[in-house]
């Protein structure tokens, strides 16, 4: 294969995960990639520390080589503008398709007009572009967030009339992820669609809600906010948990304050989201584990979906199923409670309906 000399600048572009483990770099107007199959594109907002953008990651390059094709994955480290430099290299490459798992939800408009002049289908998983970039892409791929967080919301607050009490005062925490970011709003909108359409429904407890702290997702970040919120506001009582990627820190941060014992009990109840592993196993197994409710958003499956609609993009052979204007293929949402949590446990790292 002839390959393009690679630049330092090309270097820093954060390529992490393919099915060969190659730069960035590559060879000009060449659509296979690392090997005699299509390459398809994948630059993801952050690898390194996310599990959950690792599996979406690791999960796109499975399917991919599962239907015949070459996915290469890109980390673009938070930054937009490498990640429309990815976009561009892999445009330069030939790349039959791209998927992007996007920085922001117009910071890439930049990658999005390159590909589409180009003629390279640009798929959008999980995260959300603004609705007029959404009609600029082949097929936006996500979970509904807002639906799945009006369950957990409703279900936990059900859980905290039980625990707490008709005439208790419950003081709510949102441990959020970004501030003015889509999936962030959604899922605390529809928590507190849930929460206050239960509470409508049956009359009891008043919310304080605490401000919310944002964690980035990212554990470190997460702790220091969780500390910060309970040194000031110590008779905490229900937090949501907006990824289950932190929910360790959420623990340490509980365990620091006295507000969790060694083995796991809490008087505060947690609602999470994302289905984790370990999360999901300890609801099925610990009868005195604090999650209450934990929505699913299936990174493995949305992988699969993203590639899939990236291969009928390219084909011109659609699947059926993502539909509508802007084209849309959305996850059913799906709530694991205790009662349920031993029938989603299995190796995956985060869990799944299929």
């Amino acid at each position: 294969m002839n390959r393009k000399r690679c630049t330092p600048a090309a270097l820093t572009l954060g390529v992490v995960l393919s099915t060969t483990l190659l730069s960035a770099c590559g060879s000009s107007g060449d659509a296979s990639g690392s090997s005699d199959q299509p390459l398809i594109g994948f630059s993801v907002r952050y690898v390194a520390g996310n599990s959950w953008l690792s599996t979406l990651a690791n999960g796109a390059v499975d399917a991919g080589k599962s239907m015949g094709y070459d996915v290469e994955t890109a980390d673009a480290q938070g930054n937009a503008q490498a990640q429309i430099q990815q976009m561009q290299t892999f445009i330069n490459r030939g790349a039959a398709a791209i998927i992007i798992e996007p920085v922001g939800d117009q910071s890439v408009t930049a990658g999005i007009q390159a590909a589409k002049r180009a003629g390279v289908p640009v798929i959008v998983v999980n995260d959300q572009v603004t609705p007029e970039l959404q009609t600029q892409v082949a097929c936006n791929v996500h979970d509904d967030g807002q639906a799945t967080a009006a369950q957990v919301g409703a279900t936990t607050a059900a859980a905290a009339a039980a625990r707490f009490g008709s005439t208790a005062t419950i003081n709510l925490y949102i441990q959020a992820i970004q501030p003015q970011e889509l999936v962030t709003e959604q899922r605390e909108n529809g928590f507190m669609d849930g929460w206050n359409k239960y509470f409508a429904e049956h009359p009891g407890p008043s919310t304080n809600r605490i401000p919310n702290n944002y964690g980035k997702a990212l554990p470190d970040a997460t702790l220091t906010a969780m500390r910060n919120v309970i040194s000031g506001n110590p008779d905490i009582n229900v937090i949501f948990n907006q990824t289950d990627v932190v929910y360790p820190a959420i623990e340490e941060a509980l365990k620091g304050a006295d507000l969790m014992a060694a083995n796991g009990k809490s008087d505060v109840l947690i609602a999470g989201f994302d289905g984790g592993k370990d999360v999901v196993a300890a609801m099925a197994d610990n009868p005195d584990f604090p999650v209450v409710a934990d929505g699913l958003n299936q990174p493995a499956t949305q992988a699969k979906y993203a590639v899939e609609e990236a291969i009928a993009a390219l084909t011109k052979k659609p699947t059926g199923k993502c539909e509508g204007s802007p084209a849309t293929r959305i996850l059913p949402a799906v709530v694991v409670t205790p009662d349920t949590a031993s029938q989603y446990v299995s190796d995956l790292a985060f869990a799944g309906a299929e």
